[in-house]
């Protein structure tokens, strides 16, 4: 344990090192002074374990260095030696942390004890976990620890909360939990300052960062009376951190005491998801406003799915972005259940999905599937959702752009234009054949060949796709449709329609239109 001695007397200065290297390890002097303003600096350089420093001292006194430690977070065990018991001296030297009072004269045991007993509170530090250093940082690492792991030791951190950060025991604690989603790292760096520097003049804090949950954490008191926190968290607080992350959610509980810490910070985890209803940009949300939040049901609007479905299916980009944000807005214009939302929001991407696989290849709607639905499933806060629908957007868009036309023959493209124009028609192979002035055994090679598909496969699936785009978009009986793309027999169609959807036309039709 590394110990510097700041005492203006010399002969008790010399006589209390004599006696710490007499008992040897695991006690090292690393530096004496004989005043405060000397010794302040001296502990910034070695940065030890234990200062044991008179209480007054000519020029900058015990109390003074102590407080411009605190204010640098240099904050150590600290022993104060003092010939004097004046209560407002011993009322002060508590406030910063004290481990202990050594009244002069010094007898050899009481030091002996005194080391002991901060040699055992460092190595219960070290067990626990709490790196060395000065006392506000082991804090925020014992605290941060205590959110994220289960049967942690508590009773090491009231007493390390009261000398780091001056917390009382008997008030409550606010605490703020800010969560800022996948931002880079720098950003909780820059709010975590920026609190700090706000706070020092209205609390007594500790800010720490749960990079496991993409959050931070304050716990506050107020330093003075007459502050009232929770209206400061709701104005001054969210206005600094929404100046470095707008998106920021921010959410705050009373804590009675820290063994209720965990809970709590889980409690807020668990109810993230409110920032979709709430928007995250305009409130703070405490952990009351969610017994009372008044909650509408949420009918799933499916004459927009089957739009979004359509304009996949036209390759009509322009409008199927409006379409996603009019989802965006049917979303928000009311009171909904976020985990409504999101269902409602997995919902509408997989229909989308499903409509890629059709016009584009199942390929594309599986490569994309993971990418789209996780984040929307992941989502915290509105900011996030409306990130998750925007890249589906984005990247359905692309989609178009990657397939490109495949480069058929001269022949096989007349074919293609016959078949899209006059399927409905019911035109066959030994029709287009003759219409090339070809035989229909040349043409079936050569359209399988380049298609990947054959004559009778492809025709069919035209028809089908064209089928469901009338379902989407008209209030057609199902014998009208099936005659309408080429299907004289309603049976015979419905049979082929399942064939290739896996839904018969009724069930198809009822999926898809609202009850």
């Amino acid at each position: 344990m590394k110990i510097v001695v700041i005492e203006d007397e010399d002969n008790t200065r010399y006589g209390l090192i004599n006696l710490i290297n007499k008992l040897g390890e695991p006690y090292e002097i690393v530096g004496d002074a004989d005043n405060g303003e000397v010794g302040l600096a001296l502990i910034e350089q070695m940065k030890p374990d234990l200062v044991i420093t008179d209480i007054r001292m000519p020029q900058f006194s015990g109390i003074e260095m102590l407080e411009s430690l605190k204010r640098n977070g240099h904050r150590h065990q600290t022993v104060i030696l003092t010939g004097y018991s004046q209560y407002e001296y011993a009322k002060k030297a508590l406030g910063l942390g004290v481990l202990e009072f050594l009244e002069k004269p010094i007898t050899a045991q009481d030091l002996k004890d005194t080391l002991v007993k901060a040699q055992q509170e460092l190595m219960l530090q070290q067990v626990a976990g709490i790196p060395r250093g000065h006392a506000a940082a082991r804090l925020e690492h014992y605290l941060q620890q205590s959110v994220i792991q289960e049967q942690l030791d508590l009773a090491l951190l009231a007493p390390l909360a009261e000398q780091a950060a001056f917390f009382t025991t008997d008030e409550a604690y606010h605490m703020v939990c800010i969560y800022i989603g996948q931002a880079q790292p720098d950003v909780a760096v820059q709010i975590k300052a920026r609190l700090e520097q706000q706070f020092q003049q209205t609390c007594r804090y500790s800010v720490f960062v749960v990079p496991q949950e993409s959050s931070l954490v304050a716990l506050l008191q107020p330093s003075m009376t007459g502050i009232d926190l929770a209206m400061f968290i709701q104005q001054d607080l969210k206005s600094t951190i929404h100046s470095i992350a707008p998106y920021a959610g921010i959410s705050t509980v009373l804590l009675a005491g820290l063994h209720m810490l965990k809970d709590k910070f889980n409690l807020l985890n668990s109810t993230r998801k409110w920032f979709i209803a709430l928007d995250e940009t305009r409130t703070v949300m405490r952990e009351s406003d969610i017994g009372i939040i008044s909650i509408e049901p949420f009918i799933f609007p499916h004459a927009l799915e089957n739009k979004v479905k359509l304009a996949i299916a036209e390759q009509k980009w322009e409008p199927l972005e409006r379409y996603f944000q009019e989802w965006l807005q049917f979303c928000y214009e009311r009171r909904y259940d976020p985990q409504h939302i999101i269902d409602g929001s997995v919902r509408l991407v997989t229909a989308a999905l499903r409509s890629v696989g059709e016009t584009f290849g199942d390929t594309w709607a599986f490569h994309f599937q993971k990418a789209w639905l996780q984040p929307i499933l992941a989502s915290q806060t509105r900011t996030e959702l409306n990130a998750s629908i925007q890249r589906v957007v984005k990247e359905m868009t692309e989609i178009s752009q990657a397939v490109q036309s495949p480069p058929y023959s001269f022949i096989v493209q007349k074919a293609l234009k016959l078949i899209h124009e006059l399927y409905k028609e019911g035109i066959t192979l030994d029709e287009i054949a003759s219409s090339l002035q070809i035989t229909p055994e040349y043409l079936s090679a050569l359209f399988t060949k380049e298609v990947k598909s054959n004559f009778s496969t492809y025709i069919k699936n035209v028809r089908i796709k064209h089928a469901k785009t009338l379902m989407l978009t008209t209030e057609l009986k199902i014998f009208e449709i099936s005659a309408i793309v080429g299907y004289s027999d309603s049976k015979y169609f419905s049979r082929v329609f399942k064939e290739v959807t896996g839904l018969s036309p009724a069930s198809y039709h009822k999926m898809n239109h609202e009850l």
